[in-house]
């Protein structure tokens, strides 16, 4: 009980420190940890906390100095622990690939992919989503063209998430795509992004839209998602 209260308090304190886009959200995940505790629901409690902390991190990554140094600390949060571990390895996958760590990419991509398997919760869908992201770009890398676009399909093929419906899905292996030409791999995946991406906000049909036309559309932030 002292360990989950000291970890609600690190993330209301961060939370205080940090950029608030939507500060309303934020509030209602307070209230939600707050309400669990009160009702002695730990595991609730828990769960809301990692939420909260992984949404609180996300943030602070965006002013860290380099992908490396996030990546140190991503791995010293998660531990051994799958309960701690699995909703990182996303952001951990991620933080590799631009590290320039490339088979410690592919491995904790692969990593992503496998715990997805074992049940849907909140971190699912972008384990499922940025999992095959990173597996895309590293065959890329090695210009292995038709097992990048295989992963890209099946980025997209995501149950969805608070932060895919939010800010949306990673654009980064869709613009290396369309560089080669891919046109229609990428118009099938980014019409898969519809499913889940409902706070597209009139993005996604204008890229669609773009890509039609053989143009590359400017993806801006979520090329780093």
């Amino acid at each position: 009980m002292r360990r989950l209260w000291l970890l609600w308090v690190g993330a209301v304190a961060l939370a205080g420190a940090q950029p608030k886009p939507d500060q309303r959200e934020f509030n209602l995940m307070l209230d939600q940890i707050r309400a669990a505790i009160r009702a002695e629901d730990w595991p609730e409690a828990s769960r809301l906390s990692m939420r909260l902390s992984n949404t609180l991190l996300e943030l602070r990554s965006r002013s860290q100095a380099t992908p490396g140094l996030e990546l140190q600390h991503l791995e010293m949060l998660a531990g051994k622990d799958s309960i701690t571990r699995n909703p990182l390895l996303p952001r951990m996958a991620r933080a590799a690939f631009e590290a320039g760590e490339w088979p410690r990419a592919e491995a904790l991509a692969k990593e992503a992919l496998e715990a997805a398997k074992w049940g849907v919760f909140w971190w699912t869908g972008d384990a499922i989503h940025q999992g095959n992201i990173i597996l895309g770009r590293l065959a890329l890398r090695e210009s292995k063209v038709e097992a990048a676009k295989r992963f890209l399909l099946a980025a997209g093929r995501t149950p969805g998430s608070s932060s895919l419906d939010g800010p949306g899905p990673n654009m980064a292996l869709a613009r290396d795509l369309l560089g080669r030409g891919e046109t229609a791999t990428v118009l099938a995946y980014l019409e898969s992004c519809g499913q889940f991406w409902s706070g597209n906000r009139g993005k996604l049909p204008e890229w669609i839209a773009l890509v039609r036309a053989g143009l590359t559309p400017d993806f801006g932030l979520n090329l780093g998602y």
